[in-house]
C-alpha cells in the first residue's frame, strides 16, 4: 500500500506540474492572475483608447490590440482606466500586467520597464485652429499660449525647447489631451503640441476646426518616436510571449488591419 501511495503521489505531483505550465497559468505566461491579461490604459486618448458613446465601453487601436494579444495568449482581457501621471507607478506595484496606452519607448523609461517591439511610429506636431495664422516651426510658438498633455513626450519636446532658450511661450499642461483640443477649439489656446497620430485623428473628425500647421516628419533628419507595450522590469516571461504574439500579428496581417482601421479611417 505504501508503494502504491508513493506512486500515486508522484503522479499527482507530475500532473500538478503540467497544469501549472499549461495555457492560462500565471507562472507560464508571466501574468498576475491566471487566465487574465490586465491592461493599464488612459482611456481618453483617441484614436488609441477612448470610450464609446455609452461612456463605458473602451474603443480604439490599443483596445483592439490588447484584445487580440489576449486572444492569442488564450486568456481574457481586463482594462484598468488609469490617469496618465500614475500609469507607470501602477505597473510597478502590480495593478496590471501591461500598459498599452500609446507609450513612447524612451531610454529613461527603458531603465525602469520592459518594452515590447514597437508597433507604431509617431512624430510630434503642432495643431492650430482652421484658417489661423500658420506656425511653420516650433520656434513659431514664440509668445503664444501652447497646450499639451503633461508627462508626455509632447511636454518633453516643448520643455526642451524652452530650457535650451530656443523658445519662450506660455505653456498650459492638461491631464487629458481631449481638454487641449477643447480649449484650442474655443480660442483659449493658440496651438496644441501633440502626437501626430492623435492630431491626425482629431483633424479627420473635425476638419472644419483644426489643421496641422507643422509636422516633425517634414524636418530633415528627424527620427520617429515608437510606441511599445510596457511591462514590469524583469518580467521577461511575459515580454517574450507578447513579442511572439506581435510577430505573429505582423506576419498574418492582423496588426496592419488594426492600424489601418484607426489611423487611416
Amino acid at each position: 500500500m505504501k508503494k502504491i501511495l508513493s506512486v500515486l503521489l508522484g503522479l499527482v505531483a507530475v500532473l500538478a506540474l503540467f497544469a501549472g505550465c499549461g495555457g492560462g497559468g500565471s507562472s507560464a505566461k508571466g501574468l498576475l492572475t491566471a487566465g487574465k491579461l490586465k491592461v493599464g490604459s488612459e482611456i481618453g486618448y483617441p484614436p488609441f483608447e477612448f470610450f464609446a458613446d455609452d461612456g463605458t465601453t473602451p474603443m480604439g487601436l490599443d483596445i483592439d490590440l490588447a484584445a487580440e494579444i489576449a486572444k492569442e495568449l488564450g486568456v481574457e482581457v481586463e482594462f484598468e482606466n488609469t490617469a496618465w501621471d500614475g500609469i507607470f507607478s501602477g505597473l510597478g506595484i502590480d495593478k496590471y500586467d501591461v500598459v498599452i496606452s500609446a507609450v513612447t519607448i524612451t531610454p529613461e523609461r527603458q531603465q525602469t520597464m520592459e518594452f515590447s517591439t514597437p508597433y507604431i511610429e509617431n512624430w510630434q506636431s503642432i495643431v492650430v485652429r482652421k484658417g489661423g495664422a500658420p506656425i511653420t516651426s516650433p520656434e513659431g510658438l514664440e509668445g503664444l499660449n501652447v497646450g499639451y498633455q503633461e508627462a508626455t513626450t509632447s511636454f518633453e519636446y516643448v520643455s526642451d525647447l524652452i530650457d535650451s532658450g530656443a523658445l519662450s511661450c506660455s505653456v498650459f499642461p492638461y491631464d487629458k489631451v481631449i481638454n487641449c483640443f477643447d480649449d484650442l477649439r474655443n480660442g483659449r489656446l493658440d496651438a496644441v503640441v501633440a502626437d501626430s497620430t492623435v492630431s491626425e485623428s482629431y483633424i479627420s473628425k473635425e476638419p472644419e476646426n483644426f489643421e496641422i500647421s507643422w509636422h516633425q516628419k517634414d524636418e530633415a533628419g528627424a527620427e520617429p518616436e515608437r510606441f511599445g507595450i510596457a511591462m514590469k522590469k524583469g518580467n521577461t516571461v511575459l515580454l517574450e510571449q507578447v513579442n511572439a504574439v506581435l510577430a505573429r500579428l505582423e506576419e498574418n496581417g492582423k496588426l496592419d488591419e488594426i492600424r489601418d482601421a484607426w489611423l487611416m479611417g
